[in-house]
């Protein structure tokens, strides 16, 4: 590119008409200063040309936006050859649109075609972009896979919970009076008791007793017994003498007993009473209730994350 030309040589470096009515002279135009124009003409143009064709466009008499159109184009240029150096390809980029911008996807977990992005299939060699809604990128720990997912999860921990302990004493119930409740009827049948040997008894020596014998028969005549207890004539009785203490032996022998027991109910009465429960010292176990959200988070902005298609 040419240097900037020298002004003409006039007072104040700028040309001016004559005037024949007043005889000024005009300034004379000499072939140094329009062969300085000229070059720097064609110069200008010769830049203005090098532009076009760095956007690949060729000069076009008929359009005069051309160098404003091909300033753009070199721009974008740069600019994306800039991400690209900056912003390697596969890189996850926040984007507040559900519009992706042009050369750029959402991650969504779809297929890409690795051939016509070779680049991308350099950070993707599946083929498949990892699905980014409602994810957060973390930097991956010593012997975890990159790419891996880590499910939603909370660091071990304990709660601590201890209700005071209480002594509450002795409780007594309230009072209330059953009455007789009576049980339901049941007939228990006969019920045979456990057989038993009781041996031989002996039973007591009381039997001393004695007999009064009458002298005289059926028909009221005298006997020998009349004659042996006749005094004087006068019939008297005779006494056996009283020698007839003895006892017996029994034998019982073994048996058992059958006691009828019949269908028969029984009333208790229970009464009026009240109950004391003693409680004493004592703790309680407390279960603490879930809360929270659905997953862990933070504060957070909604993006979708986009990557360059390269």
């Amino acid at each position: 590119m040419k240097d900037i030309i020298e002004p003409v040589d006039t007072d104040d470096g700028l040309f001016h008409d004559g005037d024949p009515s007043t005889g000024a002279e005009g300034t004379i135009v000499y072939a140094k200063i329009m062969n300085a124009l000229q070059g720097g003409i064609i110069d200008i143009q010769t830049e203005n040309k090098n532009i076009l064709a760095e956007a690949q466009m060729t000069p076009d008499p008929s359009k005069n936006n051309q160098l404003l159109t091909a300033i753009k184009a070199i721009a974008t240029a740069i600019a994306v050859a800039a991400t690209a150096t900056a912003v390697p390809v596969g890189t996850p980029l926040a984007w507040p649109s559900t519009t992706p911008p042009d050369g750029y996807t959402i991650m969504q977990g779809q297929t890409f075609d690795t051939t016509k992005y070779p680049r991308l299939a350099k950070a993707y060699p599946s083929g498949k972009l990892p699905d980014m809604r409602g994810q957060t990128i973390k930097g991956a720990p010593d012997g975890r896979a990159l790419l891996s997912q880590e499910m939603d999860g909370i660091k071990s921990h304990t709660h601590t919970g201890t209700a005071t302990a209480t002594n509450l004493g002795a409780k007594t119930t309230s009072s209330y009076d059953y009455g007789s409740p009576t049980t339901s009827s049941f007939d228990y049948g006969s019920k045979q008791t456990t057989g038993f040997d009781y041996g031989n008894k002996t039973t007591d020596a009381q039997g001393q007793h004695a007999h009064t014998i009458d002298g005289r028969n059926a028909t009221g005549r005298e006997t020998l017994l009349t004659f042996i207890g006749s005094i004087g004539g006068i019939y008297v009785t005779k006494n056996t003498t009283a020698a007839g203490n003895h006892a017996h032996n029994v034998y019982i022998g073994a048996h058992d007993h059958w006691v009828g027991i019949g269908a028969h109910t029984h009333t208790v009465s229970i009464g009026a009473h009240n109950h004391t429960i003693d409680l004493g010292s004592h703790t309680h176990e407390l279960s603490i209730n879930a809360s929270g959200n659905t997953e862990n988070t933070v504060k957070n902005i909604a993006f979708n994350y986009i990557v360059r298609l390269a």
